[in-house]
């Protein structure tokens, strides 16, 4: 019995021992002690190796009590430590709070992806006691910075009546950032609109409406320029460009995209794919069911959601935009449409056609038609840039110029002592082009 008392007695001590343990372990994660902040990168650094450098977004988490003004840091690369800094946040951390701070980073000495340690030593003056005070931040030293343009694939119909939202979206991401936003529209199956090659992409969504930016954020709100722009700063590895022609009857579309990486990738997972759409669809057939009539507690956010709340619970008569008329390689892109491996700078050129345009009857006005190039992340189903062109007549002779209509894009930049840049620079400067052109230019 003794026996048995004693065990319990050392049993329960060990217990409340390793409780103990535990909770203290658990306040130094929720917040039982000062001075606690855990550092999360938010995306890579993409850093032009010419350029001064870029700010890479750091999100610093408050584990601690009390409310922290001021950190220390150290920026390290490999067992090297670059820089070490003493910062005044913008605004105090209260407990169990986060805050975005921007962290500069250089570019490397050589086109390459390196990782960055930013540890967070210091806050408040006393050394850091969060459990982990660190993270990592990737760099990725590149030729250049390519531009990035934004997709949102809207899935809509006429029928739901929650879709002027939507609708209202690619309408105001287009006014606003019309050079950096294609906005492509899916129609469901059961009306005229219906683009049956997006058919397997759309079998993806049983919600309408559902928008998806560059197939990795869904967002439903009709104002989504913050959603945008989140996109729009993860930046590229790689610029595309497109170009299109008419034949000279009009009822075929020849296609060339040229792809620059503008790093070197022993693996490169990405694939092409290519949509037609057209604008300003109108027929007095169309209609769009509206249930935003009237709903004035949304009137002035944006003009485009204006019109909507400003019509009647059913529009006729209504143009419809953005329209997907056909696709290849919707999915995950047209198998070897991109070489499997890249060369930093090496133009990667790619030709497609859509052809017998005239059994699209949806197509009212052929000068409304675009074509965008999607670039693919084949591993992740991410889309990772996008351009979009309009459609050039055939010459007159009848021959097919697609290219030469292509759009040169600028491969490299020197300076007049032959040293290479990332950007313009005050004086003579060298461009050369993915066409073979070399072209003098002064920058004032």
């Amino acid at each position: 019995m003794i026996k048995r008392t004693y065990l319990r007695v050392v049993v329960t001590f060990l217990l409340t021992l390793l409780h103990t343990s535990i909770y203290a372990a658990a306040l130094q994660v929720s917040g039982g002690y000062n001075n606690s902040i855990s550092p999360v990168s938010m995306r890579k650094a993409l850093v032009g190796i010419n350029s001064e450098g870029v700010d890479a977004p750091v999100s610093l988490v408050n584990y601690g009590d009390s409310e922290v003004k001021n950190i220390e840091y150290t920026l390290s690369f490999g067992n090297e430590v670059i820089e070490t800094k003493e910062l005044s946040l913008p605004q105090a951390i209260t407990s169990h709070d986060s805050q975005l701070i921007n962290i500069h980073v250089s570019p490397h000495t050589k086109i390459s992806v390196t990782e960055l340690t930013f540890n967070v030593t210091k806050v408040n003056g006393q050394p850091n006691g969060a459990t982990i005070p660190y993270t990592t931040i990737t760099r990725m030293t590149l030729t250049q910075v390519p531009k990035r343009k934004v997709v949102a694939e809207a899935y809509t119909a006429m029928w739901c009546g929650n879709c002027p939202g939507a609708i209202a979206l690619l309408e105001n991401l287009t006014h606003t950032f019309p050079d950096e936003f294609i906005g492509i529209s899916v129609h469901s199956n059961r009306e005229p609109l219906h683009c049956p090659s997006y058919q397997s992409q759309k079998n993806r969504y049983n919600r309408y409406p559902t928008v998806m930016f560059d197939r990795t954020t869904n967002f439903t709100y009709f104002n989504a320029a913050s959603t945008f722009m989140s996109e729009k700063e993860k930046g590229a590895e790689l610029d595309v460009k497109v170009s299109a022609v008419w034949d000279e009857k009009k009822n075929n579309i020849s296609v060339t995209s040229e792809t620059i990486f503008r790093i070197d990738m022993a693996e490169a997972p990405y694939a092409l794919a290519y949509v037609l759409t057209a604008d300003e669809l109108q027929h007095s057939s169309y209609y769009q069911k509206n249930y935003y009539s009237g709903n004035t507690a949304d009137l002035g956010i944006t003009k485009e959601m204006d019109f909507f709340i400003n019509s009647p619970g059913f529009i006729r008569g209504m143009k419809f935009n953005h329209v997907a008329i056909s696709a290849m390689g919707i999915d995950t892109g047209i198998t070897g449409s991109l070489k499997p491996s890249a060369v930093a700078d090496e133009v990667q050129t790619h030709k497609v056609s859509f052809n017998n345009i005239s059994q699209y009857r949806t197509i009212q006005d052929k000068t409304k038609l675009h074509v965008c190039v999607l670039v693919i992340n084949t591993k992740t189903k991410e889309i990772v840039n996008a351009n979009r062109c309009t459609i050039s007549d055939a010459t007159a002779t009848g021959i097919d110029t697609t290219t030469n209509t292509t759009e040169a894009i600028e491969v490299a930049r020197y300076n007049a002592a032959g040293c290479r840049i990332s950007q313009p620079t005050s004086g003579l400067n060298f461009v050369k082009y993915s066409d073979g052109r070399t072209v003098k230019e002064l920058v004032k």
